[in-house]
This record gives C-alpha cells, structure tokens and sequence, in this order.
C-alpha cells in the first residue's frame, strides 16, 4: 500500500502538501515554501520537492516523507502506527484500500493490579500494533472500548520503589529480565496518558528516551504529566545507542545479561533529575551585557590551531593546479588522525569528509595513496567522490539544489562530521552567477545553518586575474577565514604543489599572528610517496636580505631580485641593526649568524 501511494503522488507531490497547506507557494523548479505546521512560524520556513515529496523545517528540523508528516499531524508514529498512516492518507484522497493478511507475531499482556487480564497489545506481521480484549467467550474484540487502560506491568510497578519508564513493551521485558521493574504506555509514543500518574504516586522514576526527537518529545510528555505524582525523576540517555536506538539496543551491546545490568545500575545512580526545558520567547532571548557575559558557553574548539576551528566558515582560493586539493586532503588527514600540520597543532581531533565533485575517482585514490593516507586512525576521514556515485545513476552534487544541501546538510549530522571540504566551488555550484550576490545568498544561509550545528566548512576556489578570489565579495560576509595559495615569485611549472599560504582574512587573537605569517608549502617525493615541506616565508625573506647586504650588494638590487618594495628592505635592514643581528655597515653580527643558521 505505501508503494501504491507513492505512486500515486509520484512527481506531483504537491497535491499532498496543499491539502494540508493552504499558504504554500512554489520558490523555484520543484522546490516549494509554506509555513510549518509544527511550530510558530511567522516566515515560511517549511519547504519541500513536488518530485520526491521530502520536506525539511529550516526553523525547527522536522524533516521526512510524506508519511512523517502525516503521522506528525496527526500524533502518529511511523513505527508503531504505520497501517494507520497508510489508511489514513488513502481515505484523505481516495486511494482504494488494499487489504494486507497479517498475523500475531508476538502479544503483551495487560492485566490489573491483581494480574486479571484486562486487555493486549498484539505485534504484527507486517508491522503494526493492534489491541484487544476478552470477549468473554473465549474470543476477542478488537477494540479497548469499555476497559480501563492501564501502564504495562501495572503489578510490578505498583510493588517498586523505582521504576524505569521506556518506549515499547519489549523494552520493558528487557530491563525486567535484568531485574528492574519497567513500565510503558500501550500505543507508543505520545500515547500516554495523565491518569497513568497515579500508579506511580511516590515512586522514584527514571525516564529513558529512545534516541530520536521523538522520543525525548514522549519522555518531556511523561516527565509533565509525573509532575506531582512522582517522588523524583530523573532522565537517562544511554551512552552509545545508534539513531532510533532503545533500551534493547543497550542490552545487546554487552556480552551477557549481568554485565549489562550493572551497567544499567550505575548510569541510573548518575543520572541527574530531570529539569523541564525553559520555553524561551525572542524577548527572553534579548539580554543585557552583563547576562551574555555570564553565560556558560563551551570555549569553542580549536582543530588546528589557531585557524581551522569549530563552527568555521573557510575560504581556500588558489590558481588551477597549484595544490589545493593536495593540501586540503593533508590537513583533513591531519585532523582526523590527531596530528600537527605544518607550523599547526592538531588540538582536537574529529570526524572529517573531502568532496570532491571534479576529479575521477582514480585519481582521488592515488593522491590518497601517494600521501600515505592510512585508515587508522582516531577519527573517520569520509571521501565522496561526484564521479564516482554518479556511475550509480545519483545525481550530482550541486550547492545550489535545496534537496541535495538538505541531504547533505543531514548525512554530515548522521556521521557526526565536524569538519568538511568542498571541492570546489567551480564544478559545484555551475550554473550560478558567480558574480551576483543573489546567487549565493542562499548558500551563505545554509553554511550558517551548518555553522550553527557545529559543522566546519572549508571551500576550495580559484582566483580570479587580479589573484583575489573570483565572484561576489558576498561570498567573503560570513568568512572567518580567507586563504590565498600564491605561487611564490620564482614558481615554475615544474614545482608542482608549492605555495604561499597567505591568510588575506581572519578573526584570530593578535597573540597568534605569528602563526599565520606566510609559509611556504611544497609537495615533496618520488613518484609514490610525498611529504610536505614548509618554512616561513617571512623570515626566509629576512635573512635572504640580510645574507646579501652582507655580501655588499645594493639595496635596489635587493628589492629588484626579490620582488619587493625598496622600503621593505629598508625596514629589515634597520630592524636587524637595532636587535645586533647586523652591523650599520650591513656585515652579519655573530649574533645574526647563529640566528640565520637556526
């Protein structure tokens, strides 16, 4: 039946949203806007693609298909109430129903504080979950009309001092065969009820959420509803569970029964007490100076110190061929393996992904070979390759798609990738006026939404003639970093990756400068393994002056062979005098030797 609706909307899927949308408006191709139903939304926030029918929030990060949305309107889950989902939608629009044949697979009894049976929750084959109860003549009725409903285990939890609350009836069985007493409501998530607070009156209660939105949405549900009733409550998020993982997940990732029981037992002993989550308005989010200041923020991590930083916007701008891609896989692999990088310290290592949407894949993987790229190490180093995935009939990676930004935008937060490269601008973002801010604006959006989630960008692009970066300087407004590879004066084509790094942007503190100076790279080997080399091209460039005004050449001629200012020469020369590096008849001090030769 889900095929059958799909099929259904198949291309046109904005006949499913308008029943439901009245204000959505078409913003582009397939991509439409309308307000989100699931939060105040004064500026449409909510968009979805009439091709594929996937809808994202950009103000509060709902996102699915068309069955999550109808199930989140309606306070459906689409695990547990999946069949009313697919009946629902094909009543709304008149798709003939097709009965599937189900059997029970497993059943969960209910029962009174006696232990009488009052009624069961039946899994299902397909998946589904139906109720029923006795009809007294040794059937059932499919249905709990009349019967009182009650929390599953209601007699083991009436005898417990603490009780654990958890999301389906399995988990409950799981955690009361390692000795706890458990307890859930029948119908899933969202499904419980005010009245179930009473049976645990002066009871010490530990919430335990599946990990995805919605279950800390149902826990948040039962901890208001406890509120009162419950002696405490604390809340617990198990350490370690996969997305949508539970309880059971826990249990099965310890090798017997007692060692996962008394695992259970000291998180529940550490676990805080639940504290409800404060609704703040935009006026409680206007604070005076002194109460931002007094904020507990986390200091923000350094990667590579002091430039590559959490929640980083980076600009990498360079000539065709002069190295970028060979530097940006260095540094990702620095970063993910824990290790310095160049005149830079690794202070944090984290998961880290290199797009490349312009280079065969084979030549990908030997740059990774030929730097020795090694996949141990303390994080993942991700690669996607354009070339590659698009032998498998996926379409390209392009910036300017909201779908595929809103995928990607998801995949870096489902593998927990902190750090990112893209490469490069030219090859994904075709098509757009690189020369018009309009064209980029809502790129630079979606960067700070990415920014915001604790993702780091790092854009690899080309110069333009005058060696700035090439397109709108809008590009540029929400840089914390803009990077030039400037070919050094004496570069010849024969050099291969050799560069300046010169940082013609930053927000770094002025006691990390000399850090950043301008340092020469070179990519330096035989033709299977390289090795970067670098140095400080600033002082490189001191001590070449001083070297030949010791040697009793001019200084025009100095400026002249080095390409640079007749002033700058100047400038060295009387500095190196007044620290004895240079006598003022320009002969290298003692001083100034040892210094040259360190």
């Amino acid at each position: 039946m889900r095929t059958k609706i799909q099929n259904h909307f198949k291309g046109k899927f904005q006949s499913f949203f308008e029943k439901y949308l009245p204000d959505l408006h078409q913003i582009g191709g397939d991509e439409y806007a309308a307000k989100c139903p699931f939060h105040e939304d004064e500026n449409p926030s909510f968009n979805f693609n009439s091709q594929n029918g996937k809808f994202y929030c950009h103000g509060c990060g709902k996102k699915g298909d068309i069955f999550h949305f109808f199930g989140k309107i309606h306070s459906l889950s689409t695990g547990r109430d999946f069949s009313k989902i697919l009946r629902g939608i094909a009543d709304d629009f008149g798709i003939p129903w097709e009965q599937q044949k189900s059997h029970i697979v497993k059943t969960y009894d209910y029962t009174d504080a006696d232990g009488n049976l009052l009624y069961q929750v039946c899994r299902m084959d397909p998946k589904d979950f139906r109720q029923r109860q006795p009809n007294g003549n040794g059937g059932w009725k499919w249905n709990l009309k009349g019967i009182q409903v009650v929390p599953y285990r209601l007699p083991d939890i009436l005898k417990a001092d603490e009780v654990l609350i958890v999301e389906g009836e399995k988990d409950v069985d799981n955690a009361k065969a390692l000795g706890f007493a458990a307890t859930t409501s029948p119908m899933g998530a969202r499904k419980w009820r005010d009245e179930y607070g009473h049976y645990l009156k002066g009871k010490h209660v530990i919430l335990i959420p599946d990990n995805d939105h919605e279950g800390r949405e149902h826990m948040t549900r039962v901890a208001t509803s406890l509120n009162g009733n419950a002696a405490s409550i604390k809340w617990l998020d198990l350490p370690g569970l996969p997305s949508k993982g539970d309880v059971s997940d826990f249990i099965q990732s310890f090798k017997n029964q007692d060692e996962a029981a008394e695992r259970l037992a000291i998180l529940i002993e550490q676990a805080q007490p639940y504290e409800p989550p404060k609704k703040l308005s935009l006026e409680d989010c206007i604070l005076e100076i002194g109460q931002f200041a007094s904020l507990e923020l986390p200091k923000r991590k350094e990667y590579l110190h002091p430039w590559v930083k959490e929640c980083s916007i980076i600009l990498i701008s360079g000539w065709r061929g002069t190295g970028k891609t060979w530097f940006a896989l260095s540094l990702l692999d620095a970063i993910s393996s824990g290790r310095n990088f160049g005149p830079w310290q690794c202070d944090h290592s984290v998961p880290c992904l290199f797009l490349d949407g312009e280079m065969p894949a084979q030549d990908i993987n030997e740059r990774t070979v030929a730097l020795d790229i090694q996949p141990e190490r303390k994080n993942p180093l991700y690669i996607y390759n354009d070339a590659y995935v698009n032998r498998f009939g996926i379409a390209r990676a392009h910036l300017a798609s909201e779908t595929w930004r809103t995928k990607m935008k998801s995949i870096l937060m489902t593998k927990k990738v902190k750090l990112w490269v893209v490469d490069n601008l030219a090859s994904l973002a075709g098509g757009l006026d690189e020369n018009a801010r309009q064209s980029w604006d809502p790129i630079n959006q979606w960067l700070l939404e990415l920014r915001f989630a604790g993702i780091s960008t790092i854009m690899l692009h080309h110069v333009g003639k005058e060696g700035k970066q090439r397109g709108t300087s809008a590009r540029e407004d929400n840089l914390d970093i803009s990077i030039i590879l400037k070919p050094p004066p004496d570069y010849t084509p024969d050099d291969g990756a050799r560069f300046i790094v010169h940082f013609s942007k930053h927000r770094i503190r002025a006691k990390d400068l000399p850090l950043i100076s301008d340092t020469e790279f070179k990519l330096q080997g035989d033709d299977d393994r390289y090795v970067w080399t670098y140095g400080d091209v600033r002082r490189a460039q001191k001590w070449e002056i001083l070297r030949l005004l010791d040697e009793g050449m001019k200084q025009i001629d100095i400026a002249d062979i080095l390409g640079i200012s007749r002033g700058q020469v100047s400038k060295v020369r009387s500095k190196a005098i007044s620290e004895g590096q240079l006598t003022p008849k320009n002969k290298l001090t003692q001083t100034g030797i040892l210094e040259a030769d360190r």
